[in-house]
């Protein structure tokens, strides 16, 4: 998601819990409101994403706030398994539609933290086949967060923090991108969620009971926040005996 049409559509209260009709306005009457796809900015931002990823591949990705499915589109091409998850109803049927033909993708409609805990389930529900494939298995080698955590009230954001703790894979990857400047009607912005992140995972690194998130990747764009953190020590050139 990025800035184009943010403003004038929340107020106050949905700072503190999702709110359906702040999306559903978005999307009604509009299959692409950010303008996903023809915005040179989120092309340019889609890539430079896809770039910093330290893996070529990945067994089972999850992409959180996934929209209409133009970046899982992408991510498909990285992840023998992906699940793209979404809030609004309107949203996940693009993403179905636009994704059909990926059997190794499954969309699921859900608020974000809440169906985190019960993802297993919801898989279930819309895919009742989905039990022996790969995209059921937990935890996920590859997490992307892509413009979805400043809409969420710093308890909630603390909450898949704690979640993502608990379901990146040892050696997986966390991309979290985010529009740099204020959202109006939205307590949180970019720059207030990455240091809430970098914050948790440097709490981490000195706690020896934890296996640490290391940080791989940062791009500090004039518009957006771009932070990459492996659960490992290995650099790309590490993991490719280039040091």
């Amino acid at each position: 998601m990025s800035h184009v049409s943010k403003a004038s559509l929340a107020d106050s209260s949905q700072y503190e819990s999702y709110s359906e009709s702040y999306f559903d306005t978005l999307y009604r009457g509009n299959t692409d409101p950010w303008q996903y796809q023809t915005r040179w900015y989120e092309k340019r931002k889609r890539d430079m994403c896809l770039a910093v990823l330290p893996q070529s591949q990945y067994k089972n990705g999850i992409e959180l706030g996934c929209g209409n499915g133009v970046l899982s589109e992408l991510l498909a091409r990285r992840c023998q398994a992906l699940v793209s998850l979404d809030g609004n109803h309107q949203a996940v049927q693009l993403a179905k539609a636009r994704l059909a033909e990926l059997s190794h993708v499954k969309v699921i409609q859900g608020v974000i933290p809440v169906k985190l805990f019960s993802l297993k389930a919801a898989l279930l529900e819309a895919y009742p086949l989905a039990e022996n494939t790969p995209v059921m298995a937990a935890p996920f080698d590859l997490i992307v967060i892509s413009e979805i955590l400043y809409y969420l009230s710093p308890t909630d954001i603390d909450t898949v923090i704690a979640w993502i703790q608990q379901n990146l894979a040892i050696g997986g990857t966390l991309l979290c991108c985010h529009w740099r400047y204020a959202i109006e009607g939205f307590v949180m912005t970019g720059e207030t969620v990455h240091k809430r992140l970098h914050h948790a995972f440097n709490l981490m690194a000195n706690d020896k009971h934890q296996i640490a998130f290391n940080h791989q990747s940062q791009i500090l764009d004039s518009d957006f926040l771009l932070d990459v953190w492996q659960r490992s020590q290995s650099s790309v050139a590490r993991q490719e005996n280039l040091i």
